[in-house]
């Protein structure tokens, strides 16, 4: 009996021995937290396991990683984790996508290229998902994306005009409307094709190029926005640093105006008048249009009102003027040479500068709108009369050049071939002597109000140039 028991007794001990070894094996076969995780669980419902999810590094709770690629079925469609997600994030939810038809790994709302084609359309047709212009559309497509900036700054007519101006000016993106000034005096401004839009904005069509000058005429502390239109084909020739060659059918425009407020040009502004050159035939003609109280449009006129106008300058100072529309037939005293009208603006030498990020010779250059034209460093440039970083004697020579020298010229109004008549041209004054001997009758003419028998200039202006008339005092008080 003692034997019996001894090997009960150790029958026993080694029953329990074998389960506590059994005990310890399933306690291996647990996850972490102690419960069952067989090898091909799936907790976000992606179709790859968390054990496998586990070892690649990805997230096993998060059904949209890794990515899948477009036409992915491995997911499980009973999975509530994976069908409340939305993996290629536009919008709509992977459950949604089930019931549409639609992949729910493709975004068929990102269109990169604002072209109204969706990148995984364009990535199946075969177009570039990155160029607004690939598919070519026909002239009535309206599916663009005008908010897009990559769509907007393309130019998908090549006419010139990007489409967001396009839009902005009601014109149509996909049609090439290339228009040219009418090179001649129409009733209304806008008839000339010069401006495109509400022709108030002074937009130009992309035939039209605005330009400025480095030293411009004075006209009563108006702002002037200049324009030069070329016939279709028409080129300008270089001529020496003087006034550029203009073809038959060009048009040049000067709109005379002033802001409400010139330090908040957002503040409006007041139109006065449109002057234009037109050369037909080899011939410059000269009109001018005048802006009506609206706003909205400038009418072909032989008058010449007085234009009150107000103002509030850089300083915060009111400022008013009665601003002289001058009467068409007066324009010849200015414009005329040797008995021939001329421009006075577009010489070359006044064009060699930097404008709007770029120097405009080199504009017209690049644009085939000018030939002839040698190397910019060649070209002299006039200097501008209000930057200090010119010598005194070289911002003078320049306002006198502009303002007076297309009187004080030879064949000017002020023929400088007759005896006793100086010659103000910037090429001919260095060096002062041109002036020598008339320096105080200079002085004295250009501070007389306009309109007294000695003043000068004898037309354009109402109100002294103050600034002006200092530059030129001093000067003349340096020789």
């Amino acid at each position: 009996m003692i034997g019996l028991k001894f090997s009960s007794h150790l029958f026993f001990s080694k029953f329990k021995f074998l389960v506590l070894m059994l005990l310890v094996i399933v306690a291996a076969c647990k996850s972490d937290n102690g419960s069952d995780a067989p090898s091909d669980l799936d907790s976000d419902g992606d179709g790859i396991s968390d054990e496998q999810e586990t070892l690649n590094g990805t997230n096993k709770n998060n059904p949209c990683d890794p990515k899948p690629s477009s036409g992915y079925t491995g997911y499980d469609a009973n999975n509530t984790v994976w069908l409340a997600a939305d993996c290629d994030t536009d919008g709509v939810t992977n459950a949604q996508e089930l019931t549409d038809g639609t992949d729910p790994f493709v975004n068929e709302q990102r269109d990169s290229d604002g072209d109204g084609v969706a990148d995984f359309q364009e990535d199946a047709d075969g177009t570039d998902k990155n160029d607004p212009c690939d598919p070519v559309q026909n002239e009535n497509y309206e599916g663009y994306n005008s908010g897009n900036s990559t769509w907007a700054n393309s130019d998908c007519d090549g006419d010139g005009v990007n489409n967001g101006d396009e839009v902005s000016a009601s014109t149509n993106p996909y049609l090439d409307d290339t228009v040219f000034a009418i090179a001649e005096f129409l009733p209304k401004l806008s008839e000339l094709q010069i401006f495109r839009g509400n022709v108030s904005d002074l937009i130009p069509h992309s035939t039209t190029h605005e330009y400025s000058l480095s030293t411009p005429l004075y006209s009563d502390y108006a702002l002037k926005f200049r324009t030069i239109s070329l016939p279709e084909g028409g080129q300008m020739t270089y001529n020496g640093d003087g006034l550029l060659q203009f073809p038959d059918g060009s048009v040049i425009t000067k709109t005379f105006y002033y802001l409400n407020d010139e330090r908040n040009p957002s503040a409006g502004r007041k139109l006065i008048e449109t002057r234009l050159l037109i050369k037909n035939n080899g011939v410059w003609s000269m009109g001018n249009y005048l802006w009506n109280e609206e706003q909205t449009d400038a009418t072909f006129s032989n008058s010449a009102p007085v234009v009150s106008v107000n103002w509030i300058d850089n300083n915060g100072q009111s400022q008013s003027v009665y601003y002289q529309v001058p009467f068409s037939i007066n324009c010849t005293q200015c414009h005329e040479v040797g008995n021939t009208s001329i421009p006075i603006g577009p010489k070359a030498r006044n064009l060699n500068f930097v404008f709007k990020g770029e120097n405009q010779l080199q504009y017209f250059i690049d644009k085939g709108l000018l030939a002839g034209a040698p190397q910019l460093s060649e070209i002299d440039a006039l200097p501008a009369w209000d930057d200090l970083s010119f010598s005194l004697e070289e911002r003078a020579r320049a306002y006198i050049d502009v303002n007076c020298a297309h009187c004080h010229q030879p064949g000017g109004l002020h023929n400088s071939n007759t005896t006793g008549r100086p010659d103000f041209r910037f090429e001919i004054s260095a060096g002062g002597a041109t002036f020598g001997g008339f320096e105080e009758d200079i002085k004295s003419r250009t501070s007389t109000l306009p309109a007294y028998g000695p003043s000068m200039p004898l037309i354009g202006i109402t109100e002294i140039h103050t600034e002006g008339i200092d530059l030129i005092h001093e000067y003349m008080d340096s020789l």
